[in-house]
Order: C-alpha cells, then structure tokens, then sequence
C-alpha cells in the first residue's frame, strides 16, 4: 500500500511554463534577434578575412578583417542582450526602446556606409549590406509591432 503522499493530486492544476507558444511577440522577437545575432557575430569573426576580400572590390580594402572581428563581436554582446533581456517573462519597455534604437542605429550606419563605400565595396558587398538592412528592418518591424502590443494590453 502507498502513501497519499507519493500519489500525485489530480485537481491540482499544472503550473504554466514558458514555452515559445506562450511569449509575446516582443519576447520572441528579442529570442529571435539574439539567436540570429550571436551567429552572425560569430560567423563574422571566424570568417573575417575571407570575407573582408568578398566585400571589398579594390586593392585598398575598406572593410578590414578586423573591422569585421569588431563588428562580429559587437553582434555577440548584441545577441547576448536580447538573450537575457527576453528570459523570465520577456523583455521591459527601457530594453525594447534600447533595441529599438540600436535598430534605428543599424540602419543609419549601415546607410552612411553605402552611401561613402560605395566605390570600394563590391557588388556582393552591398548585397550583404543590403540584406542586413532588410534583416534589420523586420526585427525592428516586430519589436515596434511587439511593444505597441504590450502598451495595448497594459492600457
């Protein structure tokens, strides 16, 4: 005969877990961006030299394998950010607007950069450039989308 102790209640309702199907918008696009972000920074670390000469189309490089390095690992504490940032019920509002202008910032940048390089840069270069802005602008896109939807339920 067993105890009512190791018997466990049956009326005794599950206790949520935080799965990816109950995050908000915002909580999964802050996973999303660090997931995406920590692979991208360190794809561009290991992979620097190789591709500072894909991007670059003269003798007179000017993007630099350890421009890259620095650039890849600024995407890892970016990743590492949205990582912690969405545990334990997501993100707070300071962090999302944190994000949100990093975006903004990405997006600027990345501008200014085709517009000075464009001369040096290779046609694969700006293709690369040009799809990190299209990256960019949909976690931008989500997040605004994310956070006006967290003012709406707290409103």
């Amino acid at each position: 005969m067993t105890s009512s102790a190791q018997i466990p209640a049956i009326d005794k309702p599950m206790e949520p877990t935080m799965n990816l199907s109950n995050r908000s918008l915002l909580n999964k696009t802050f996973l999303a961006d660090g997931v995406f972000s920590l692979v991208a920074g360190a794809v561009l670390i290991l992979a620097a030299a190789p591709l500072a000469a894909l991007v670059n189309a003269d003798a007179t490089p000017f993007i630099t394998p350890v421009v890259l390095k620095a650039l890849g690992a600024g995407l890892l504490i970016w990743g590492l950010f949205h990582l912690s940032a969405a545990r334990n019920g997501g993100p707070v509002a300071t962090a999302a607007r944190v994000s949100i202008a990093g975006d903004m910032l990405w997006q600027v940048a990345s501008l200014a950069l085709l517009l000075s390089a464009y001369a040096s840069l290779s046609a694969e270069g700006i293709a690369l450039v040009m799809i990190g802005m299209v990256g960019v602008a949909d976690f931008l896109f989500f997040k605004l989308r994310g956070l006006a939807r967290e003012r709406t339920v707290i409103a």
